[in-house]
């Protein structure tokens, strides 16, 4: 065994040095959320009369799936609050950034090459998931950390602001598991992140619908690692052995990638590979063929987890409707009636959606990356191909499937809704909303056509503006952001339906404006910069 793990500390001081960047970047963005939003949070709520009308609504079927099993909601004080409503959102911030990392590490560094260069070596053929579950570790610590003090710096309890921290903290190292897992099991690094995000997806559904089907939580609501966390009911009643499962599977996950790892060939991995045709077919010989087939599997991912979570807000819309008359009578006032809830509702969940579908653009374009460093853009650019025709196919693509990703689960959240819930012109409504996100989507998509020409290197703040607009939009409303910060994000310009408001068009024309000039730009770039390039 000591022999397997030669080499180890000389990997993870490669993991740091490699991640002394992305690393800070991931603990600021969660210290900066987690502290500024329950600063702001304190401030807009700031009487208890007033969270307790924040709590009838988060003990809405919506506010849990979106937040958490409403431990505290009879007494909903500034630590019940964050724990309910911010504890979902960072978990699966935390746990992409531990899929990311682990695949980062092992899968991705077999696939480049670099690991039968390091084998080839005194290194061991259990050494770079080993530094790769050491570096886990250290950055669920340091997670833990920054959780904990944001938590203080809202003078709420040491040890229930330690307690969320660990919770948080132990999310890192049981998805970081199953990227481990996962890793041994695909042959490929964009695969191996497929898998992970399917199961971050399925925790995510799992721990909804179990708390939703009874308050606190149900039996299925325990299969779901995420409501381990939420179990802690942190700043209501601590308890701390809803942490031990999580302890308990990142050791079981990460012996199991071991294990497996000892079980296949490098550069291999577990499951089957389909074998490919003799001979290509035609529409492999242009840029959009050649991209839909390599991201097809990736694109269907991402339809099969939009239209199933379309799926569950429409079957979620007729509780809303019911649960309208809880509500003290100047909120029902405010909202205009339970059809203007179910509105608004609906277009919470167009805003989800489209979120999803954003960030499904960026991933496709983000594709381009690796297409250079695998040296695939090399080889096309090689044949008679201009490279605008190349960078407009991808950029083609990533519009195109993602504007038909969102629209097919809006026609499913329509379908849905109309379904269990009687509600005038429903489909009509929804599809010119998506309409007016497709100018939104078609910027996100050149922003990052031009990150990537700019700099492949770089291609990773294409999603900068995603997470801004993600914020802005679904946090935005909790964060009382200013208005001039809301109208900076495109889209805060579609239209509404809890409002009746048509999309702004002087703000669209603007939106597509700046989308055309930055896909321009991105071209210009690309024509003067050499391949691959830094």
């Amino acid at each position: 065994m000591t022999r397997e793990l030669h080499g180890t500390a000389a990997l993870l001081r490669l993991a740091l040095k490699r991640d002394r960047i992305r690393l800070p970047v991931w603990l600021i963005a969660v210290g900066l959320l987690l502290a500024g939003g329950g600063q702001e949070l304190a401030q807009v709520f700031s009487s208890p009369a007033e969270r307790q009308v924040r709590a009838t609504l988060m003990g809405q079927p919506s506010g849990i799936f979106l937040g958490g099993p409403g431990y505290g909601l009879d007494d909903y004080t500034v630590g019940a609050m964050m724990a309910n409503e911010y504890t979902l959102f960072i978990v699966v911030a935390v746990a992409i950034m531990a899929l990311q990392m682990a695949v980062r590490h092992t899968r991705g560094e077999e696939s480049a090459g670099r690991i039968e260069l390091l084998r080839s070596t005194r290194v061991g053929r259990h050494a770079a998931p080993a530094a790769a579950t050491l570096m886990l570790i250290i950055t669920a610590a340091l997670i833990m950390v920054v959780c904990a003090g944001s938590m203080l710096t809202l003078e709420l309890p040491v040890r229930d602001s330690v307690a969320y921290g660990a919770g948080i903290g132990l999310q890192v190292l049981v998805f970081g598991a199953v990227g481990l897992l996962c890793a041994q099991l695909s042959s490929t690094p964009r695969g191996a992140m497929g898998l992970g995000l399917a199961v971050l997806g399925a925790a995510v559904v799992v721990r909804g619908v179990g708390d939703i089907m009874e308050m606190h939580g149900s039996w299925i609501s325990w299969f779901s690692p995420i409501a381990w966390a939420m179990q802690t009911r942190a700043f209501v009643e601590l308890r701390w052995w809803p942490l031990l499962p999580a302890v308990g599977l990142s050791l079981v996950l990460t012996l199991a990638a071991m294990t497996l790892q000892s079980r296949r060939d490098l550069d291999a991995g577990l499951l089957p590979q389909r074998s490919g045709r003799a001979h290509a077919v035609g529409y492999l010989r242009g840029p959009l063929g050649l991209g839909l087939r390599l991201t097809r599997t990736s694109s269907l991912t991402w339809l099969i987890a939009l239209v199933l979570l379309a799926v569950t807000y429409g079957t979620l819309a007729p509780s809303m409707r019911d649960s309208f008359g809880d509500l003290p009578p100047s909120y029902q006032a405010l909202m205009g009636g339970s059809d203007r809830a179910v509105q608004g509702y609906l277009d919470l969940a167009m805003t989800t959606l489209a979120c999803g579908a954003a960030a499904l653009a960026v991933a496709l374009v983000s594709r381009l990356h690796g297409e250079e460093t695998e040296t695939r853009t090399e080889l096309v650019l090689s044949l008679p191909i201009a490279r605008m025709r190349w960078l407009l196919g991808w950029w083609a693509l990533a519009l195109i499937v993602s504007a038909t990703v969102l629209f097919l689960s809006t026609l499913v959240l329509a379908a849905t809704t109309d379904a269990v819930l009687t509600l005038d012109s429903v489909y009509s409504d929804l599809l010119l909303t998506w309409a007016t996100y497709l100018p939104s989507l078609a910027l996100l998509t050149s922003i990052a056509a031009l990150v990537y020409a700019l700099s492949p290197r770089l291609t990773v703040l294409g999603w900068v503006p995603v997470l801004f607009v993600v914020v802005i939009a679904i946090l935005g409303p909790l964060l009382n952001v200013p208005s001039w910060l809301a109208d900076l994000s495109p889209f805060h310009h579609v239209a509404r339906l809890a409002t009746d408001s048509v999309a702004d068009a002087a703000a669209l024309t603007w939106v597509t404006t700046a989308a055309l000039l930055a896909v321009a730009l991105a071209f210009a770039a690309f024509r003067r910069r050499d391949v691959p390039g830094r």
